[in-house]
């Protein structure tokens, strides 16, 4: 069998890599290709010509001090909350060619890590890039290929032995009795020493100063003896020298190797777990590419969720309360209310006890409302981008083409809006509690009575772009979640935002000398004046908004389905 599983292995890496060359004679995926390209060689690979250039922040020794606590959060994570559900997942082929073959389960097990490889590596040379202003060398991209196998590893014993657990019941938990006590026991330390350092955690002056005494807790025992594993598994990325590397590299492969014992001998009915995790995953891409919108998978339980729709009324409205519907009972709202949720509870603990902190709060909000204005429409594809492979049962809707593109717009304008919202909202309340007077009473409580009307011209300004393009260039945008990944994917997106955020600047124009021009030719006083400002560009983005929406209509009614591709 170690013959065919070869076999199948290198087959399926070459027609994968024919079948991306081939893509490359399309010239929208030569250049998103290149434009990815371009992007890694100039943040990674690019040399520094500054003779003072520091070497990457991953290499420092804080970053080494940090990483055993960022796998211990993982590891933890995964047998907390178990996360590891697709780590036994095959894809529909393997399981209908393996499963049915005569395989055993460890030469299943041995596939299943033989085909992880190939992200591993990936993964592992991309560190090189990381680590280039560093002198990296193939040391450490040895190493970060035994740390990221043995995560691997660890996952899918973490995996099997749930799966044991399952088919076992109470003797399973039996059989697993030592992995379940030390874990137990070292969250259990865990938890008291840090209660126990509590007051000193409350004590910081500053909130960059929890990461030191977070660091000098965990470097003393008890702590120390907990984080003993995870600092041999990154310890080789860190050395210095090709002694201390060897030194190094040693106890990380031993500990390898006890995982690779660990996940051969675990007692578990592997196929029929691997089977129920395949089957869950082929449910989540079928629910990806048949939804096409970002990711989300309706819960049977949440059918009862709901929003009540009046009987009768403009017929648009229907269309918005489906996607809307979609968005709460897939989770998505509360990924949308959950960032601003978080800020306020961070404004509201640190009010009276650090400035710093609600500095810190006011620049999370700032940044996460800018930055959401790119990446908010290229993540939020609750429209007409999901939409457009279902042309044909649009056209069957009763609706006219305008009215179905206000409607699809509105579906992801509103939402990221009204995020939006919220973080200026809180980004404002935590810079009441700075002691230095920023930005004036007066001009904070202008710019939140303007922000409702500016956030959503501008929201819908934004997302009107993004649904034209894909109606009327479908061929360059990706439509659903269909389409490649790599870096030809992140080519296309780096294309989209460069011709829409174009786009955007050009549309901006008029607003921005109506805003002008209502703050500085009226004359009125500053809370008045920034109001007024802000409406007025709202009202104007959101005047040219509908205006492209009504041209977009027409175009949408003269579109006929064999266009899509």
């Amino acid at each position: 069998m170690t013959g065919a599983f070869a076999y199948l292995i290198l087959t399926s890496a070459r027609n994968k890599l024919l079948s991306q060359i081939r893509q490359v004679r399309n010239p929208r995926y030569a250049i998103a290709l290149l434009l990815g390209l371009g992007y890694f060689w100039l943040v990674f690979f690019r040399p520094s010509t500054h003779p003072d250039a520091q070497p990457s922040p991953l290499a420092s020794e804080t970053f080494g001090t940090l990483l055993p606590l960022a796998v211990l959060v993982y590891v933890a994570f995964l047998w907390i909350f178990g996360a590891d559900r697709t780590a036994l997942a095959f894809s529909e082929a393997e399981v209908s060619m393996l499963f049915a073959a005569p395989v055993s389960r460890r030469g299943l097990v041995i596939y299943k890590l033989v085909r992880a490889q190939a992200a591993v590596l990936t993964t592992s040379i991309l560190t090189l890039a990381l680590f280039h202003s560093a002198g990296t060398s193939l040391s450490r991209v040895i190493a970060s290929w035994v740390l990221l196998t043995t995560l691997s590893l660890h996952r899918l014993g973490a995996a099997l032995l749930r799966a044991s657990r399952a088919e076992h019941g109470s003797k399973g938990v039996r059989k697993s009795w030592l992995s379940i006590t030390v874990f137990g026991i070292a969250a259990a330390v865990v938890i008291f020493e840090l209660l126990a350092a509590r007051a000193r955690f409350l004590a910081a002056p500053e909130p960059g100063e929890i990461g030191h005494i977070l660091i000098a807790e965990f470097a003393k025992a008890p702590l120390s003896w907990v984080l003993y594993p995870f600092r041999i598994a990154v310890a080789p990325m860190f050395a210095r020298t090709p002694e201390a590397w060897v030194h190094a590299i040693l106890p990380a492969l031993v500990l390898l190797a006890l995982h690779v014992v660990w996940v051969l001998r675990s007692d578990t009915a592997f196929e029929e777990a691997a089977a129920e995790a395949s089957a869950a995953q082929a449910r989540r891409v079928q629910a990806l590419r048949t939804r096409g919108a970002t990711g989300g998978i309706v819960n049977p339980k949440s059918a009862r969720r709901t929003i009540m729709l009046a009987p009768t009324g403009a017929p648009e409205i229907a269309l918005i309360w489906k996607n809307c519907l979609w968005l709460m009972r897939t989770g998505q709202l509360r990924g949308l209310l959950g960032l601003p949720a978080i800020a306020l509870a961070c404004c509201l603990f640190f009010a009276g006890r650090s400035a710093m902190a609600e500095f810190l709060v006011v620049v999370l909000c700032s940044v996460t409302a800018a930055v959401t204005l790119i990446f908010g429409p290229m993540t939020m594809r609750n429209d007409l981008r999901a939409e457009l492979r279902r042309l044909p049962m649009l056209k069957t809707m009763p609706l006219t083409g305008r009215e179905i593109m206000l409607a699809e717009v509105a579906s992801s304008a509103l939402p990221i809006a009204v995020m939006q919202f919220l973080l200026v909202a809180v980004g404002l309340l935590a810079l009441s509690f700075v002691q230095k007077d920023i930005i004036p009473i007066d001009i904070r409580i202008g710019m939140l009575i303007a922000s409702p009307v500016l956030l959503v011209g501008l929201s819908i300004a934004n997302f009107t772009i993004h649904n034209g393009m894909a109606l009327l260039f479908p061929a360059w945008v990706r439509l659903g979640t269909s389409g490649g990944a790599g870096v030809e994917a992140m080519g296309q997106m780096m294309l989209t935002s460069i011709v829409t955020l174009l786009l955007l600047a050009i549309l901006l124009i008029l607003p921005a000398i109506a805003g002008a021009a209502v703050y500085f030719v009226m004359q009125w006083p500053p809370l008045f004046a920034v109001a007024s400002a802000g409406i007025a560009v709202g009202i104007a983005c959101g005047l040219e908004g509908y205006l492209l929406i009504g041209a977009l209509g027409g175009a949408l009614d003269r579109l006929e389905p064999m266009q899509i591709g």
